[in-house]
């Protein structure tokens, strides 16, 4: 039987196929996919490469240890390289997420490889000196290529290090944490982003168990700028509004960091309160038997709780969240436990409702002036703290006259600031 010829190219075949694939999938990643495009031939060819690497590799050294039976060097090295082969093999097993090991989604396990078949492929020079296989030119290109690929691999690996610095995952769990969201945060999803912005999005599970029983589950998104790294934000407001003179520095320092796209969901997790709809029904109902019980027939109606101007819902959600901080409230990271009376008490919801004045006779004055001066009669505490915005519609020597009518409550005491005309019309 003529003994068997190694073959350094086949032995090698794995490490420059997945050098030439991390190359590809860098430059396809940081183009948001569209590198794909012209580089497609070079990345299945690096697939076909690493397939077909990893059955010559065993057929090759298994083909070399029965060809040299009597040979106990090539029997306890041919021995080790399929110990490492197999190694190897279970690594690209475990790091394979729906692409083979890159140095994005699994840069350890593709050092460990590399350093595996790096030693398999010396193992193979070894032999292939110790058997005088190094003397025809097909043997010394293979002595060449071997080096050539194993020092290619190591310079790969310094360069991809960098790269997988640049492109390891954020801390999230340190940042949630350092705002004081207590529950548990993984990141499920990751992707370049090349047109909306250059960075990567991380998309994001986040789960708290929160004081009243609820489990509160969101799942979000972290963009973070691939230059310098900045959190980037979708939060905008109206042109000309300016939020931060409303806020003092503690404030401020909460609302920069909640704007952020991955810790957006804070500004609408109160809504996720079982009881939410049964306050709000609560003030309604609340609101409209105190007005109707001063006349003989219901007058109010058409209930509804509104954000003009929207800056100021949002700050006065970020001052109850801080209040709530300071008193210990960690649900959401103060957050959650927002409640509608404490949003109209800061002035962030105001409520809205229509009153039909056609039923008052006022012999001095106008039905407005009559139901203001009702409305004023009621005892201290009647009412909320917060703006109710009354629409108040009347007839007035034939005419339909309609009018807004801003009543604000201060710790408990209200009082009724300039109407606005809404229209009139004539009959």
């Amino acid at each position: 039987m003529k003994p068997y010829k190694i073959n350094i190219f086949r032995l090698g075949l794995l490490l420059p196929s997945y050098l030439i694939f991390n190359v590809v999938y860098s430059i396809t990643y940081d183009s948001g996919g569209f590198a794909f495009i012209i580089l497609w031939p070079a990345f299945f060819a690096s697939y076909a490469g690493i397939v077909l690497g990893n059955i010559f590799i065993f057929r090759d050294i298994s083909k070399l240890k029965a060809s040299f039976e009597d040979n106990e060097l090539i029997q306890k090295t041919c021995t080790i390289q399929l110990i490492l082969a197999t190694i190897g093999f279970f690594m690209q097993i475990i790091g394979f997420k729906g692409a083979p090991l890159n140095y994005i989604d699994n840069y350890p396990l593709l050092v460990s490889a590399s350093i595996v078949y790096s030693i398999v492929l010396l193992i193979g020079i070894y032999q292939t000196i110790k058997l005088g296989q190094v003397k025809d030119i097909s043997a010394k290109l293979g002595f060449v290529f071997a080096v050539t690929v194993i020092l290619y691999t190591c310079l790969g690996l310094i360069t991809a290090t960098s790269s997988s610095i640049k492109n390891t995952t954020p801390s999230f769990a340190e940042e949630f944490q350092s705002l004081g969201l207590k529950g548990k945060v993984e990141v499920v999803d990751k992707h370049r982003e090349i047109e909306a912005f250059y960075g990567t999005a991380y998309k994001l599970t986040y789960t708290e168990n929160l004081s009243d029983g609820t489990i509160l589950k969101e799942t979000t998104t972290a963009k973070i700028h691939g230059k310098d790294g900045e959190h980037l934000s979708n939060f905008f407001l109206p042109s000309g509004t300016d939020l931060e003179t409303l806020l003092n520095d503690k404030e401020k320092a909460l609302f920069h960091t909640v704007k952020q796209d991955e810790f957006s969901f804070l500004l609408d997790v109160y809504k996720e309160r079982p009881n939410l709809q049964q306050e709000e029904d609560s003030i309604k109902n609340t609101t409209a038997d105190k007005i109707n019980k001063l006349f003989d027939t219901p007058i109010a109606s058409s209930f509804k709780f509104g954000k003009y101007p929207i800056e100021n819902y949002y700050v006065a959600m970020i001052k109850q969240a801080v209040s709530n901080r300071e008193k210990g409230d960690s649900d959401a990271a103060g957050f959650y436990n927002i409640t509608t009376k404490d949003l109209m008490k800061n002035k962030g919801l105001t409520l809205d409702f229509d009153c039909d004045l056609s039923i008052i006779k006022a012999e001095n004055g106008s039905p407005v002036d009559a139901f203001k001066e009702r409305i004023l009669s009621l005892p201290k505490n009647s009412f909320s703290d917060g703006i109710y915005n009354i629409t108040s519609s009347y007839d007035e020597n034939g005419i339909k006259k309609k009018v807004t009518c801003p009543f604000v409550v201060e710790d408990g005491v209200g009082h009724f600031e300039e109407d606005e005309i809404v229209g009139n019309q004539t009959n």
